[in-house]
């Protein structure tokens, strides 16, 4: 994804691991992992932005199907 949005995130010590909160700028839309605290920032920066991507992905996958229910073959709708 070439344009993707910014993200924010916010790193918050819990014990020996770090919190990882990340924020899409344009949609809101909230990740949160734990991490060790060894983690590099870089690192967290890295695994924020591929969890923003997989969590939006998904989202897009459930709305197209939402769209588009799967059939049975027998022509009816299934709820």
């Amino acid at each position: 994804m070439a344009d993707r949005d910014s993200i924010y995130i916010e790193i918050l010590p819990v014990g020996n691991a770090l919190e990882i909160v990340a924020i899409n700028s344009k949609t809101g839309r909230e990740v949160r992992f734990v991490a060790p605290s060894s983690t590099p920032e870089d690192e967290i920066k890295r695994l924020a932005r591929a969890k923003m991507d997989y969590v939006e992905r998904k989202a897009a996958e459930a709305a197209k199907d939402k769209d588009d229910p799967p059939q049975d073959g027998r022509g009816g709708i299934i709820v």
